[in-house]
């Protein structure tokens, strides 16, 4: 039996980790540049994408398998990059198994209005498409989302959001902020827990088109709300550059920010595909004293109504998750970890194990 590798990482670009935690105010969601971003530090750079996650858990029943919803919106362009309400693989190393209600969902290029508020007397600010229909609107404590006739997503804000000056993609900022979901999918009532983002470009970069052909990392989401009420989240973000995030807030105690992760697992090449793209199953990451593990049950290949296979080193997963040694249940969760050039050869070179299931 091979023993799981333990991998340490610790942060080695030249950009130096900067992170604050605040809650938004009415002008961070409404502005192009929010103020914390305009500054030389972070090249006083404007919107280029906006993304909500979140899993959907129907008739608020958690222990059958979630649906997840995403949206990834080109704001520079004025156009949708992809999104759907994806049905997720039945196993770690399974890609998603479909799309829900794929022909009434704007696919990638159709056109969304510019940013920008309501003239309809509401405090909201944001964006619509109008065939098929869609609207998306924000204000500091919320957000709503509306597909066609089909859904509709509102979104409470956690306390804190997470503005990361420089981030790891390729040195832009963004921020994510947690939400509590509720809504309504195909007449349904459904719950769960999720979070909108923005990145944000300095406009000497052509867009997010300028920075994504090299992105490679390893990021884990999980999100969710325990027995007792109390919200947690944790973010880790580990990227071929050399910047490394992990950071864990739970309500009552002060959040923990740091620049050293170490994640443990074994790492299993997908079958259905030859390139050598590698996904794990379980982890268990580690930072501070401060330990969560995570427990991988479905997979995807992209969110579009049929697996990206063609997009070389990307792998998902999704599954349960809990902090400490001792398991247990959220109430509600999320979790979504997405590598990119995930290959087995780097994977191998950086310290893990690479097995075939």
């Amino acid at each position: 039996m091979i023993n799981i590798k333990s991998v340490e990482f610790k942060h080695t670009s030249n950009l130096p980790q900067y992170v604050t935690l605040n809650k938004l105010t009415s002008e961070d969601v409404s502005s192009i540049t929010p103020e914390f971003f305009k500054n030389d530090f972070d090249e006083y750079p404007t919107m280029a994408l906006t993304d909500f996650i979140g899993m959907i858990f129907p008739d608020g029943d958690t222990n059958k398998k979630p649906y997840f919803y995403i949206r990834h919106i080109d704001m520079k362009k004025h156009v949708f990059r992809f999104g759907n309400i994806v049905e997720l693989g039945d196993d770690f190393l399974s890609p998603q198994k479909g799309v829900i209600n794929v022909d009434k969902f704007a696919q990638g290029g159709v056109p969304v209005t510019p940013y920008g508020s309501f003239n309809d007397g509401t405090n909201f600010t944001g964006f619509q498409s109008d065939e098929p229909k869609s609207e998306f609107r924000f204000n500091e404590n919320s957000y709503y989302v509306k597909e066609g006739d089909f859904f509709l997503l509102k979104g409470e804000h956690w306390p804190l959001a997470i503005r990361e000056h420089k981030s790891m993609y390729n040195g832009n900022s963004t921020y994510i902020q947690a939400a509590t979901h509720s809504g309504m999918l195909n007449g349904n009532f459904f719950v769960g827990v999720g979070e909108h983002d923005r990145l944000f470009v300095s406009d000497k970069l052509d867009g997010f088109d300028s920075i994504s052909a090299t992105l490679g990392y390893i990021y884990m989401n999980m999100i969710g709300i325990r027995e007792d009420g109390r919200k947690e989240q944790v973010l880790i973000s580990i990227d071929n550059s050399g910047k490394v995030l992990g950071y864990y807030y739970i309500d009552g105690e002060t959040p923990i920010i740091t620049d050293q992760v170490t994640m443990e697992a074994d790492w299993y090449r997908l079958p259905y595909v030859d390139d050598g793209t590698c996904v794990y199953k379980d982890a268990v990451f580690k930072f501070c004293d401060k330990e969560f593990h995570f427990e991988g049950k479905w997979g995807s290949k992209g969110f579009t109504p049929s697996p990206r296979v063609e997009k070389h080193g990307q792998s998902q997963v999704f599954g349960t998750w809990y902090e400490g040694k001792k398991p247990y249940r959220h109430k509600v969760f999320m979790t979504l970890g997405e590598n990119m050039e995930a290959y087995d050869y780097k994977l191998e070179k950086a310290g893990f194990n690479i097995l075939d299931k």
